[in-house]
């Protein structure tokens, strides 16, 4: 993608810029109209259309997608902190305006992006009645929103996150963890969960020790309950140190959903070590089946920053391990982990060769009526297909069948118009049995689930469209003519903020309410002006046509 050059002072941006300085100035907070980043200055018009067009601040958020945006920016290496850097300014600047412009939602500002706003050193909650709205955050400013994943802990009042404001908290953490006073270090785990649960900006970097204290915890129950297989029931104290160990763990999970903090767990040695040993020592099905589940979801985070040595990488022969497991979600996460461990261009050479056992694992996987997991090997299948190599090649020679014929099945899955089988073998890959046999029997079609049209404005399009013109239009004799363009039009300006439906699409929706003679179809598709299309056989309601009476002024 090619760099952006300086910001493009059209007057669709200056009228922008102005409007939001507006908004800003109405709601009290402070804008700043062009930040600086990687010495470059950002553009908020370009960034706020960026993120529309990958549907919104929260769809960006759930896909991670923030450093995709900055992409076109072309930022300097040195700048890696750029995704974070982006999302902070969006959030402070630009969040609230997509909200009520482009949402139609009202956006209370929190508290820190007010202009008069003082900062508190509270470590303690803050409640509010309002809605909640996300806030920018620093490592010591949270704001409160968690992992899409995650479940939020709330009150009939809102959610309430625990917010530090004060360099005091690492240090008491940090004190905390060390001493050997059993209520501070109660107090540590409790505060870290709910930090880590509710922290959405929070660097690791801030605490570089953290994790080799967390660590700690876990030595006797790795050298004792793992080593030496003692069942963790036997005695309370095994337990309280099993719960210990899953609070750790919790914590690092947590943190590990966190883009900026990928990098330091992928190269946390130790904490590799205990991740890669938790999976393959403990069972699924195991009473240590949540502590397994936790270290799974850590290594599938943290794949795209690990870099695999060879093909015997234990990284990697772990999750090839798990793929042949019995248990669903250790098989999903292992999809997902390999896929995105593919992403980095140094394990290419490693991973661009397809091994006979897990392609056939693979096809049993697309042959199960599970659509999530399938939907994960299909992305495996495409991220590996891509890679510099012959894994292609290789893919179609090991697939034990018509892998080509398989793939085109899926482009008619859950299909509205390839109706679903009533045969087992018609559901196979999602194939409808019409087209994989000769039906003797002519079947009577269901007629089309449409809604009702009455209410059509609450619809969504097509449907409104469909609605709309049945109401505005009736069917003619041969002498009736009216104008595509004239009737487009209307619909445009009754509908254009509101998504409407681009020419091709309004004149299809149209041919099926009010069927056109092949003449007009041949004008529509041969012309240049297709909007001069005159159409034929319909003509206006009375209402529709007594408004363009008086439009016109005729008497």
């Amino acid at each position: 993608m090619s760099a952006i050059p300086a910001i493009e002072r059209t007057p669709e941006y200056e009228k922008f810029i102005a409007d939001l300085r507006s908004f800003h100035d109405r709601k009290g907070t402070i804008l700043q109209t062009e930040p600086i980043l990687g010495g470059k200055k950002l553009d908020l018009l370009r960034i706020y259309k960026t993120v529309l067009e990958a549907g919104g601040y929260e769809q960006v958020t759930v896909n991670r997608g923030w450093k995709q945006v900055g992409d076109p920016f072309n930022f300097p290496a040195t700048c890696t902190n750029s995704a974070y850097i982006l999302k902070a300014v969006y959030t402070k600047y630009l969040l609230g305006w997509e909200e009520e412009t482009y949402w139609k939602r009202p956006w209370n500002p929190p508290p820190e992006l007010l202009a008069n706003y003082q900062k508190a050193s509270s470590p303690m909650p803050s409640i509010s009645n309002n809605r909640v709205t996300r806030q920018t955050g620093t490592a010591f400013t949270q704001p409160p929103q968690r992992p899409a994943y995650q479940h939020q802990p709330q009150t009939h009042m809102g959610y309430q996150p625990t917010i530090f404001r004060d360099h005091e908290f690492r240090t008491r953490i940090l004190l905390s963890l060390q001493s050997s006073l059993p209520n501070e270090t109660d107090w540590a785990f409790n505060t870290l969960v709910k930090f880590s649960y509710a922290s959405e900006n929070f660097s690791l970097d801030f605490m570089p020790t953290l994790i080799d204290l967390l660590l700690t915890f876990t030595d006797t129950f790795f050298k004792e309950q793992i080593d030496n297989e003692l069942d963790m029931f036997s005695s309370k104290a095994e337990q309280e140190n099993y719960e210990r160990v899953l609070q750790v763990f919790h914590i690092i999970r947590n943190f590990s959903f966190l883009e900026m903090n990928i990098r330091r767990l992928a190269m946390h040695e130790r904490l590799f070590s205990l991740l890669i040993r938790s999976i393959t020592t403990l069972e699924p099905g195991s009473h240590y089946g949540e502590l397994s589940r936790h270290c799974l979801d850590i290594l599938e985070n943290i794949a795209p920053q690990v870099t695999l040595t060879n093909r015997d990488d234990p990284y990697f022969r772990t999750m090839i391990k798990l793929l042949f497991t019995n248990d669903r979600s250790f098989i999903l996460g292992a999809i997902r982990a390999l896929t995105r461990v593919a992403v980095t261009e140094t394990n290419e050479r490693i991973l661009s060769y397809a091994e006979q056992n897990v392609v056939e694992r693979m096809a049993q996987f697309l042959m199960i009526d599970d659509e999530e997991l399938e939907a994960a090997t299909l992305e495996y299948l495409y991220q590996y297909s891509s890679l510099r190599g012959s894994f292609s090649s290789q893919l179609l020679k090991c697939y034990p069948g018509n892998l080509i014929g398989l793939l085109t099945g899926f482009l008619s899955y859950k299909s509205v118009l390839a109706p679903p089988s009533s045969s087992a073998i018609g559901t196979l890959h999602g194939i409808p049995a019409a087209q994989l046999i000769k039906k003797a029997e002519i079947s009577v079609p269901e007629p089309p689930s449409i809604p009702d049209l009455t209410n059509y404005a609450y619809l969504d399009e097509p449907y409104r469209c469909l609605g709309w013109l049945k109401d505005q239009l009736m069917n003619g004799t041969e002498e009736d003519k009216i104008s595509l363009k004239e009737i487009f039009n209307e619909y445009q300006k009754l509908f254009g903020v509101e998504k409407p439906l681009g020419m091709k699409e309004f004149y299809t929706v149209l041919k099926i309410a009010f069927p056109q003679p092949p003449a007009v179809e041949e004008f529509f598709s041969t012309s240049p002006t297709p909007l001069e299309t005159a159409l034929q056989n319909v003509k206006y309601s009375p209402t529709l046509l007594m408004f363009f009476l008086k439009k016109n002024k005729i008497k």
